[in-house]
Formats: C-alpha cells, structure tokens, sequence
C-alpha cells in the first residue's frame, strides 16, 4: 500500500500552501485535487499585501510581476450615495503596500507547481472518498481516479477542500453553511481603469458589495458578493443583480457602457466567520475556506487561505516529531487560527451588518473623503491588512459620529 505523512486534500490555495511549507520541513506530502489544473474558479482574484507577503516565502514574489498580474495601489470606495473616496494602502501595515489581481486559473496552478517542485507529490483528478481510522486516529485515507479506489496511509489529513467540500464532514466534523453568494464575470471595454480596485457599496447589497478589479487598460474582473440572508430575506437573484449593476449603476469615473463579458457570469457560495465549527480532530485539520476562514467584510479568502496552510504545516511537523498527531496533540494550530483571527471575525460581522445601514455607510464614506488618515484607515480593515483592535480607537469612531472636519 502507498504510504505517506501527510495527504492533503484540496489544490486550492490552502492545500497548496501547506503540502509546500510541510515538503520543506521534510514532511512526504501527496497532495490531490477532484479536478485537474488548470481550472477556472469564481474569485475577485485580488492579491493583497498579506497574500503576497506568503507567495515571497514560496518564492513567488517576482512571478507576480512575471506573469502580467495588474498591480494596484489604492482603493476606490463608493457609498450608496455615489460618494466616493481613494486611499492608498497605508505603508506602515506593510512592507507590500499594493495588490495585484491574478486569476486563480493561473494562481492555483503556479502554487500547485511550486508544491511539486519543493518535493510534494501531486495527483489530480482524485477524489477523496473517506478517512480510514484506527480508534479516533487516522490511518489512512480511500481516494478514487480513473482506475478506481484505492486506499493511502497516511498519518494526518489536511482537509482543504474549500466550502463546497464534502471531505470534513466524513469525519465527523458538522461544517456550518455558507454565509454569502458571489458571482463574477470578466469584462473587456471597460473605460478609464486606473491603478484603483473599485468597490461600491449600494442600498441593493446590503451587507455585500459590487467590486470592479482591473485585469488590464480596458479589462476587468466585476462582480457581486452578498450575503445569503439578505438573499433569502429580499429573494434577490445575484446574477440579475450584476445585470443590474453593469447596466445601471452610476460607477463614475469607471465607464461601463461599453462593457462585454468575456466569459459566461459564475458563481459560488462562500463559508464566512472562522469559529463557527471544529477545525481540528484526531488526524485531521481544516484550512481555508474548508476553515470559514473568509473575511465577513471583505470576503477576502486567498490570504487567510495561505496563512492557513502555512501555520498547519508549522503544527502539523511539530506533532509528527512527537508522535502525537491526535486531537491533543494538534490543537496548538486551532490556538493560533483563534488568536489571529477569531475576534477580528466577529468585529468584521458587526461592522458588515453596519455598514448595510444605508446612512452609516454615506457617512462613513463621506468622513473617509474629508479626512485622508481616517481613509487610510477604512481600508486597512476593509481589506484585512490591519487589525480592527489596531484601528477602532475612540478617537476614530469619533471621526466616524462626530462633527464633519477638514484637515487643513
């Protein structure tokens, strides 16, 4: 029978981080994925400060600007209003103060290549079927290609098979439902992109947001994110809603008139708010989306994603050179997801389901425009590049209430 350490379900950003960062601990690592690379996969594609600071450790940081990927350095937010402020990345939240907008057909592949070239065995179109355990550890895990099933043992499992896995609930784990819906399209003829990312926030997605990406000089990644309630509640049709969006919304200085969707619009559903559920059992861990680690603000996935893997990996090593790779003895990596990122989770709920106030979101958007710091600001949190605790003081949510002021 094939043995290994590690079986890493998933060949999305999380799964590919840690069968990396786990190779070059010296962990054999076979890491498998249901479709073959590359493929298309719904996502803004944006790649922020803490995505990139990750892609440097794995040695990416120049294909970025190798491959074509659009670099952005600021933020473009429109409120309910039309009102709109710009705001670069604040340099002191990073030593990478841009994004760049690379789509994931191409980000999953170049991480996927980078994890094989680092030692890690790849096997795509496999699915995983189920765990094999021994008592409550595991033992190996059955997968299923085109020449059948067959079993693989294995010591641990990373399960990183995104919010439409199946995986983790084999194991006993009762995964939460996703929280939000986005849909996508890229678009050619888009007139007078920028070095902006554009996000609007409108009346008609509440508690979501409209976004427009740019891929090129007249080209674009535009979409829609919006939670499943207000779906539900509002029986609103996400794709119809970016009809809406291209053909109606005023999205000055961004021309969309002229706009044709180069690929069919997609969607797909998104798992928010880390800490809703088990992430850790005998054997196995969760990461990424699989995790619920997106961002309930922004919907940002693909940093918490490589942060993810990268810090299983950092337990995962630890725990097979002591020999205990049970609930126990991997428990320190739920430790460190809820100290980095379990009550940012919850500030991010509360500030989304303010923000879906019609009069908050002008107001704040309006503060931002007046006052460049408070800006600057906004956006670390709205992007996830700065912790709310390190940016929510008194004297800024005052900037928010109080009295409009200018700087002078």
């Amino acid at each position: 029978m094939e043995k290994v350490d590690v079986v890493v379900v998933g060949a999305g950003p999380s799964g590919s981080a840690a069968a990396y960062f786990l190779a070059r601990r010296g962990v054999e690592v076979l890491l498998i994925d249901k479709s073959s690379l590359p493929r298309e996969k719904t996502c803004g594609d944006g790649l922020g400060p803490r995505s990139i600071e990750v892609l440097d450790k794995m040695g990416l940081g120049g294909w970025l600007t190798q491959n074509g990927s659009y670099r952005c350095d600021r933020v473009r937010l429109f409120s309910n209003n039309g009102d709109y402020f710009e705001a670069g990345i604040p340099s002191e939240d990073t030593a990478q103060p841009h994004y760049y907008i690379t789509s994931r057909k191409d980000l999953d592949f170049k991480l996927a290549e980078t994890a094989e070239t680092a030692g890690v065995r790849i096997a795509m179109a496999t699915k995983a079927i189920e765990p094999v355990r021994t008592g409550d550890a595991v033992a190996g895990i059955v997968v299923e290609d085109e020449s059948g099933k067959r079993q693989i043992g294995c010591r641990v499992i990373v399960c990183a098979d995104g919010t439409h896995g199946t995986f983790a609930a084999k194991t006993g784990i009762d995964c939460v439902k996703p929280h939000a819906f986005a849909v996508r399209a890229y678009y050619d003829g888009v007139k007078n992109l920028d070095d902006c990312i554009n996000i609007f926030l409108d009346d008609k997605i509440r508690e979501g947001y409209a976004w427009i990406f740019p891929t090129g000089e007249q080209s674009a990644n535009i979409g829609i994110g919006i939670s499943t309630r207000m779906m539900k509640e509002n029986k609103i049709d996400a794709r119809r809603l970016l009809g809406w969006f291209m053909s109606e919304k005023k999205t000055h200085p961004i021309d969309l008139s002229g706009a044709v969707a180069t690929i069919d619009v997609k969607g797909a559903y998104l798992r928010m708010g880390y800490g809703r559920h088990d992430v850790v059992t005998g054997g196995l861990v969760l990461t990424g989306d699989a995790a619920g680690l997106i961002s309930p603000l922004s919907g940002e996935g693909i940093a918490y994603a490589l942060e993810s893997g990268e810090m299983a990996a950092d337990v995962i090593k630890k725990a097979l050179d002591k020999g205990d790779v049970s609930a126990g003895g991997l428990v320190s990596y739920k430790k460190a997801l809820d100290k980095a990122f379990l009550i940012d989770h919850r500030i991010y709920e509360f500030l989304r389901e303010s923000l879906a106030r019609p009069s908050l979101m002008n107001r704040a958007v309006r503060k931002a425009r007046l006052n460049p710091d408070f800006a600057g600001k906004f956006v670390s949190v709205m992007m996830s590049t700065a912790r709310p605790f390190d940016v929510f003081t008194p004297k800024m949510l005052w900037r928010l209430l109080g009295p409009d002021t200018k700087r002078g």
